[in-house]
């Protein structure tokens, strides 16, 4: 496949598969956290086993859940499945891009096992399959009703599957596989046992009977290891940045550690949230420090290294980002669902009846707020907060702390560390203050030339950044630049103006419905700028979009994609007649059509001599084995990155696809091209693969 088109369907495949990942598993971070804080006061109608009130994005929400079903079947349910289908599918499309179209490079290792391409490919399929039928045979089996039993038998096949891998491939390829056996297991629990069981019990409703509560227990049981199973996958995903960890000499232990310390989070985290003590929730603290330190001691991490920093902040901000964002995608999809055809109550907007996880859900929304505050309300910020610190804290390590060799590119613009950190301090402080100023000026009560305003606020800040920073640099800062604006409407208007709303309620007096209505005008904002931002996250990876001479125009296609994608997908996912929402869909194709015309690649620099072997190895040694090599002398870089190595020839044609892509087509490496590499080195690069 020709190198411009696979890069192209890597970073769409690689988008898709981060935002339906996100959609499903912040639905079931939302759905534990609410399962673990209903309550059970007195007076509850029969069949409910509890209840919650809700506030989120200037809207109160009550719900109820059925101990089992409701006694006749609601007119219009809510399901939760496409989000987990598409995850896989779009997976899977990501590891046969990534991995069985370039398995030499990123599946095989010859120093592991030597394997032919095509018996790689066959054991990853075959390995995914039948890890799902152990799995379930187990949960089947009179094991499956032993829930300490199951899941020592779990961490077991995990344990198993880590070994085989690791034995198998290489060490990005074993981690990918261990990440993808897992999400298999997870996307396979939806498809195969939760939802087919949430059919049976609504075909038992229709027919008038009473279902069967065993399905529904089982629905929740399978929930449940996804919830667990949820956080070490995460970290299994990005592990491919860290060589430490998928090139450690015993990975499938530290892989075992992992899974141990992810799952004691989860418990800590879901706990937490629904403000259990500590007392009750400290067990958890001494596993996941046992397990960190395993897994550092495992790593033979250098003491001094950036990556266990950077790795733990990328996973702290991968898992706050999606219980925020998934939490946010559910609710501007409840609302958008919600029915106003049956009575309801004084003062309620709508109702949606919704099925997760074997349970049934009875949702309502009010107006502007419940007659009299309730006990136990449920906040949605910390999410968000934890989100803009992890990934602020991410940034000072990667771009500030490393300025030189991911933020300054001289070719750009000659700046020393101190000078770029300026700018992106303020930058960023100064596009939430421009942002807020225009959504209380008149212009805010006008919500096309709002949006307007704001796409032109987007689109100065892109051509401003991407030429003052490196291409890496830019397209960070266009993320970080969106992403304070999402997390200070929240902290700023959406959270305040919610407490305002209940102290009102405190002091018996009617709050202010313009309260609510600007809440939910940021929260709706922040749904817009949610996809674009995700694309600016993952655009690191792919240097003909961040290097792009015009790389502030490609930033606007994909903000005004991103937009256009997120109303399609959230109107689809509420029903809507796709007649009615098409229109977005050649919007969308002529924003990427003009996308794919922009990244068209040049001529590439011709060299007309002879490059040997010993040429080609000569000039990755003094311009790219700085970092990449088994010792690398870079003063920052102490591991090669994603383990790639050109110490000898055969490491060379190995990554050819990489050089070519990275130093030769796009001139993103060496980074900021600290190394001077210079147009007829890489002209020499570029016919020495030609010739392979």
């Amino acid at each position: 496949m020709d190198p411009f088109i696979a890069d192209w369907l890597n970073f769409l495949i690689r988008w898709g598969h981060l935002v339906a990942g996100i959609a499903w598993i912040g639905t079931s971070f939302y759905f534990v956290a609410l399962d673990f804080s209903l309550r059970k006061p007195d007076g509850l109608p029969a069949g409910v086993g509890g209840e919650a009130w809700e506030v989120h994005g200037g809207g109160f929400y009550h719900v109820q859940k059925y101990l089992s079903a409701p006694e006749s079947l609601p007119g219009h349910l809510t399901w939760f499945k496409w989000e987990a289908y598409l995850t896989w599918v779009s997976g899977f499309l990501l590891l046969i891009a990534a991995y069985y179209l370039n398995p030499a490079a990123n599946l095989i290792d010859p120093a592991v096992l030597d394997l032919k391409p095509w018996q790689a490919i066959a054991i990853s399929v075959a390995s995914l399959a039948g890890g799902w039928i152990v799995y379930d045979a187990a949960c089947r089996s009179p094991l499956g009703r032993n829930t300490r039993g199951l899941a020592i038998f779990l961490l077991t096949l995990v344990l198993a599957a880590a070994f085989f891998f690791t034995h198998i491939f290489s060490g990005r390829g074993a981690f990918i596989h261990l990440g993808a056996f897992t999400g298999t297991l997870m996307a396979a629990n939806v498809f195969m046992v939760i939802i087919p069981n949430q059919r049976k019990i609504t075909a038992a409703l229709i027919r008038g009977e009473l279902p069967d509560p065993r399905l529904g227990a089982i629905g929740k049981q399978r929930s449940l290891h996804n919830t667990y199973l949820t956080l070490p996958v995460l970290l299994m995903m990005v592990s491919n940045h860290y060589a430490i960890i998928t090139d450690a000499p015993h990975a499938w232990l530290l892989a075992g550690a992992i899974f141990v310390g992810g799952a004691a989070l989860r418990q800590f985290l879901v706990r937490t949230e629904v403000s259990d003590p500590l007392s009750k929730t400290g067990w958890t603290l001494p596993i996941i420090a046992a397990a960190l330190v395993l897994a550092w001691w495992l790593s033979t991490a250098p003491l001094l290294s950036f990556d266990w920093p950077g790795l733990l902040l990328r996973w702290g901000h991968m898992i706050a980002g999606i219980a925020w964002i998934g939490t946010s995608f559910y609710f501007v999809a409840l609302d958008f669902s919600l029915r106003k055809d049956v009575p309801l109550p004084l003062g309620v907007a709508g109702e949606a009846w919704e099925v997760h996880g074997g349970g049934f859900y009875h949702v309502r929304k009010y107006l502007s707020a419940p007659a009299s505050l309730p006990k136990d309300l449920i906040w949605f910020k910390w999410e968000a907060y934890l989100t803009w610190v992890t990934g602020f804290g991410l940034m000072v390590l990667l771009y500030y702390v490393q300025a030189s060799t991911y933020l300054i590119d001289p070719a750009v613009m000659a700046l020393s560390p101190w000078e770029a950190i300026a700018i992106s301090v303020a930058s960023l402080a100064g596009g939430w203050i421009i942002y807020t100023a225009l959504c209380r000026s008149p212009l805010g009560r006008h919500t096309g030339w709002l949006a307007l305003a704001v796409f032109v606020l987007i689109m100065c800040a892109a051509y401003g950044y991407t030429h003052v920073f490196s291409g890496r640099g830019a397209f960070i800062h266009i993320g970080a630049f969106i992403g304070t604006i999402m997390a200070a409407n929240v902290f700023m208007v959406i959270i305040p103006n919610q407490r305002k709303i209940t102290s009102a309620l405190v002091k018996g007096e009617a709050p202010d419905p313009r309260l609510g209505a600007i809440g939910k005008q940021r929260s709706l904002h922040n749904t817009y700028l949610t996809l674009p931002v995700l694309a600016m996250m993952v655009s690191n990876h792919y240097p003909f979009i961040t290097d792009h001479p015009h790389a502030w125009l490609l930033a606007g296609l994909i903000v005004v994609a991103g937009a256009l994608a997120r109303y399609f997908l959230v109107r689809t996912e509420v029903g809507d007649a796709q007649a009615d929402i098409a229109w977005a869909l050649p919007l969308i194709g002529a924003a990427l059509a003009l996308a794919l015309l922009l990244t068209q690649p040049s001529t590439l620099p011709v060299f007309n001599g002879t490059v040997t072997d010993a040429d080609a190895l000569s000039i990755t040694a003094n311009r790219c084995a700085a970092c990449h090599s088994a010792h690398p002398t870079d003063f920052i870089i102490h591991t090669a990155p994603k383990g790639i190595m050109f110490d000898t020839v055969e490491d060379l044609r190995r990554y050819t696809r990489e050089i070519e892509t990275q130093a030769v087509r796009n001139k993103a490496m060496p980074l900021g091209n600290k190394t001077g590499m210079t147009d007829e080195e890489r002209a020499k690069l570029g016919a020495w693969i030609a010739a392979q």
